[in-house]
C-alpha cells in the first residue's frame, strides 16, 4: 500500500461509524458541548498519533502496539499488549459488523415500505442483523485472503462523499435560517456541566480510534518511514474536518425551533443524525445517513479485520500464537490462515453475544490503555535508543507523550468506573491469555525472543538491559585473550565488561 491505501485504512476505521452511533449519546450527556468533547478527544488523538508515528517510523513492521511492546518491553508484556489489542480489534469488528446489519436491515425495510410490500418475517426477526453481520464478515475475509489490501476503498470514497453532501446541505439550510438560530441552537452550551462534558468525552473517544490500525499493517506499506506518519495524521485530519462541522449543523439546524439538541438526542440517541438530516434535507437527507451508515460500518469492519489479522500474524511469528497463523498463501502471499481465524472469532462472538454494549465499552477501555502504553513506549524508545532510528520525531518531547498518556489513562479510568462490565470483560480476556501463555506459548515465545535479542543487540538497549560480562583474571598472561572473548560476548553498544583481578594473599 502507498499513502492512499494506508490513509484509507485509517479513514475506513475512523470516519462514520463512531459519529453516527455516538453523536446522540454525546449530545444527551453534554448538550451542545458535545462538539467541544469531540474536539478535545481529537486533540488527545492527534497527540497520541504523534507517538504512534514516531514508533512506527522506528519499527515499520506489522503488529502495531504489539510490535512496539516487543521492542521496548519484555516478551511477557508484549504478549499481554498484543493479546488485548487483538481482542479490541475483534470486538470493534463485531460492533461494526452488527452496525452494518442494523443499517442494512433498516434500508431494506424502508425500501419495502416505500414499495408497498410487507417485510418478510425473517427480516424483522432477531436473527436478521446477525445474519447480515456474518455475511459481511465472511465476504470481507474472502477479499482479505485474496488480496493484501483486501479492496474496500470504494466504501471509503463513498462515505466521504455522502458526509460531504450532508455538510453542504446543512450549511445551505443554515444560510436560510435567521442569524439568532445559531445562538439558540448552542444555548445553553454546557447543558450537562463539566461532568457532562467529560462524560461525553469518555463515551465518544472510540469514534476517533483507527489511526492505530495503520501501524498494525505497517509491514505492507511502501516507504513506511515516510508514509506511516503522514497517513495517520491525514486520516485523523479527514475525520476531524467531517465530524466537527457535522455536529455543529446537527445541533443548530437539526432540531425544531425551541427544541434543545440534548432533549432531541435523549428521545432517540441512535437516530439523531438521521432525524437532523431529515429536517434540513428532507427524505433524501434521511437516506443519505442510511447510506453513510452502511458504507461506514463496512469500511470500519474491513479495517479492523485487516488490522486484527496482522496483529495475529505478528504474534504467530514470535510464537505467542500458534505458528500456523503466520503462514502465507503459496500463490497470493496473503496470511489467509490469520484472516480466517480472525473472521471466525468475529462470527462466533456475533453469534454468542446478544448485547455487545459492554463488550464495546471494554474495547474502548482497552484501546485507551494501549494508547497510554504507546505514549510511554515512545518515551522509552527515544531515551534508550541514543538518538533513535525514527525518521519522524514527536515535537515538544517529552511533553506531548506525557500529556497524551495521562489523558488516555484518565479517560480509561472514567470508562472503567462508569461501565464496570468493561473492566470485567477486559480482566477475563487477560486471564484467558495468561493461562494460554503459561501453558502453551510461553516457553517457545521466550526462546524466539532471546534469539531475536541475540541477533539484534539494539533490542537489549531498547528494553533497558545492560548485560554484564565478568572476566576474572588470575594470570596476567591470559588477560588479552580473556578480554577479547568478553568483548565478543558483550552486545555492542549495550553490554559491559567488568575485569576482576584475582590475587593470592601473600603469607605476610
Amino acid at each position: 500500500m502507498g499513502l492512499a491505501g494506508a490513509t484509507g485504512t485509517g479513514v475506513g476505521a475512523i470516519v462514520g461509524g463512531g459519529v453516527l452511533a455516538l453523536a446522540g449519546v454525546a449530545f444527551a450527556e453534554a448538550g451542545p458541548a458535545a462538539i467541544l468533547a469531540f474536539a478535545l478527544n481529537a486533540v488527545i488523538a492527534v497527540l497520541t498519533a504523534l507517538s504512534f508515528a514516531e514508533l512506527s517510523s522506528a519499527f515499520p513492521q506489522s503488529g502495531g502496539t504489539y510490535t512496539f511492546a516487543k521492542k521496548v518491553l519484555s516478551v511477557e508484556a508484549a504478549f499481554a499488549v498484543g493479546w488485548i489489542a487483538w481482542f479490541a480489534s475483534l470486538v470493534a469488528a463485531v460492533l461494526y459488523a452488527l452496525g452494518f446489519g442494523y443499517f442494512f436491515r433498516v434500508a431494506l425495510e424502508s425500501l419495502l415500505q416505500a414499495s408497498g410490500a410487507e417485510a418478510p418475517a425473517w427480516l424483522v426477526g432477531p436473527m436478521a442483523v446477525p445474519l447480515f453481520a456474518m455475511l459481511a464478515t465472511g465476504l470481507y475475509a474472502l477479499g482479505l485472503a485474496r488480496r493484501s489490501g483486501g479492496g474496500g476503498q470504494w466504501a471509503n470514497y463513498g462515505k466521504v462523499v455522502v458526509f460531504g453532501v450532508l455538510i453542504v446541505g446543512g450549511a445551505i439550510a443554515l444560510a436560510g435560517e435567521p442569524a439568532e438560530r445559531v445562538g439558540a441552537g448552542l444555548t445553553p452550551f454546557f447543558e450537562g456541566g463539566a461532568a457532562g462534558l467529560f462524560g461525553a468525552m469518555g463515551f465518544t473517544f472510540i469514534a476517533l480510534q483507527g489511526f492505530d490500525l495503520i501501524a498494525a499493517v505497517a509491514g505492507e506499506v511502501k516507504e513506511p518511514e515516510r508514509v506511516l506518519p503522514r497517513a495517520m495524521l491525514l486520516s485523523l485530519g479527514i475525520a476531524i474536518v467531517i465530524y466537527l462541522p457535522l455536529l455543529f449543523l446537527v445541533a443548530v439546524v437539526g432540531t425544531e425551533p425551541g427544541e434543545s439538541i440534548a432533549a432531541a438526542s435523549a428521545k432517540d440517541p441512535e437516530g439523531i443524525v438521521a432525524t437532523a438530516a431529515r429536517r434540513f434535507l428532507g427524505a433524501p437527507g434521511y437516506w443519505l445517513v442510511i447510506v453513510a451508515g452502511v458504507l461506514s460500518m463496512l469500511s470500519a469492519l474491513r479495517a479492523n479485520l485487516f488490522a486484527a489479522s496482522r496483529v495475529a500474524i505478528a504474534m504467530s511469528r514470535d510464537r505467542t500464537l500458534p505458528h500456523v497463523f503466520s503462514r502465507l498463501h503459496p500463490t497470493r502471499g496473503t496470511p489467509a490462515s490469520a484472516v480466517f481465524l480472525t473472521a471466525a472469532l468475529v462470527i462466533v462472538i456475533v453469534l454468542i453475544v446478544g448485547d455487545v454494549a459492554a463488550a464495546g465499552a471494554a474495547s474502548s477501555l482497552i484501546f485507551l490503555v494501549t494508547f497510554a502504553l504507546a505514549n510511554v513506549m515512545a518515551i522509552l524508545s527515544r531515551r534508550r535508543s541514543k538518538g533513535g532510528r525514527a525518521t519522524f520525531r514527536t515535537p515538544w518531547f517529552p511533553l506531548i507523550p506525557v500529556v497524551a498518556g495521562i489523558a488516555c489513562v484518565l479517560l480509561a479510568v472514567f470508562q472503567g468506573v462508569v461501565v464496570p462490565e468493561a473492566g470485567g470483560i477486559a480482566a477475563v480476556w487477560l486471564g484467558i491469555g495468561g493461562v494460554l501463555f503459561l501453558a502453551l506459548f510461553g516457553r517457545r515465545a521466550r526462546v524466539v525472543d532471546e534469539l531475536a535479542a541475540a541477533v539484534d543487540p539494539e533490542v537489549g538497549r531498547l528494553r533497558g538491559r545492560n548485560p554484564l560480562v565478568l572476566v576474572p583474571l588470575a594470570n596476567p598472561a591470559h588477560a588479552s585473550g580473556m578480554i577479547a572473548v568478553a568483548g565478543a560476548l558483550a552486545p555492542a553498544g549495550v553490554g559491559r565488561v567488568l575485569l576482576l583481578s584475582v590475587v593470592v594473599r601473600p603469607d605476610d
